[in-house]
């Protein structure tokens, strides 16, 4: 009788979809506690061509968080048709998978649709779980959290400025967040964070000059980071 070969399957090779906030970077986290089913080798940062720079996620301070945490990161400017575009662009990338921090389908199946006819996995660690749940996850493996955007047309600003350009704790998540009627992780786009420390980073993010600004439009108030820099961990 012939001998069987024990076939020893090679991780799935994943690009994360990362914005520097908290829900993309605790999906980071939770694949790589995995290394024996995903391998992240890139992180990547989806950005519209014909609009501004966001005001949530300064590209410059992405650009200091993937330094920190070591990894490969691009930013892959996408155009109309959106989905054709990030599907392209998505395959370029020669992997297995493309891990996301999403909680809820809040764009009509987007990118379930960017990788239809393609062999590409969707990989979502966080979808659908409650939110105290991945809010607890976050400050247990104490996360340095920046709140670096809230919707004025969600959350009063008398609110926001309690929120904008502070850390995220356990006394502001419990006593100002969840007083509001919102969701828990701002998966509607209530507010947005970057994520200045966490067990990953292999240097910690330190914001040196900043200010709360209302955008012009009127409808956020967001964190402007004005001088930033990577320190190594005490």
């Amino acid at each position: 009788m012939a001998e069987s070969l024990s076939v020893t399957s090679q991780p799935k090779k994943l690009c994360l979809s990362y914005t520097g906030g908290k829900d993309c970077t605790l999906t980071l986290h939770l694949l790589s506690a995995r290394p024996e089913k995903y391998n992240i080798v890139s992180l990547i940062t989806f950005t519209p061509a014909t609009t501004k720079p966001f005001l949530a996620h300064p590209q410059h301070l992405i650009k200091l968080q993937s330094l920190a945490l070591n990894l490969p990161h691009q930013f892959l400017s996408v155009t109309p048709p959106y989905v054709e575009s990030y599907r392209s662009l998505i395959v370029s990338c020669n992997i297995d998978g493309l891990a996301t921090g999403d909680i809820l389908d809040v764009c009509n199946r987007f990118m379930d649709r960017v990788v239809e006819s393609t062999d590409i996995e969707l990989v979502r660690p966080l979808w659908e779980r409650e939110r105290t749940e991945l809010i607890e996850e976050i400050f247990n493996l104490e996360f340095e959290v920046l709140i670096s955007c809230v919707n004025l047309e969600k959350i009063k600003e008398e609110v926001a400025r309690k929120l904008v350009g502070n850390i995220l704790t356990r006394d502001l998540y419990e006593n100002v967040i969840l007083k509001q009627d919102v969701d828990g992780c701002g998966e509607m786009g209530e507010y947005h964070s970057m994520v200045l420390n966490a067990p990953l980073f292999k240097k910690r993010i330190v914001i040196k000059k900043g200010k709360q600004t209302i955008s012009e439009d009127g409808k956020f108030l967001f964190f402007e980071v004005q001088e930033c820099e990577a320190v190594d961990k005490s």
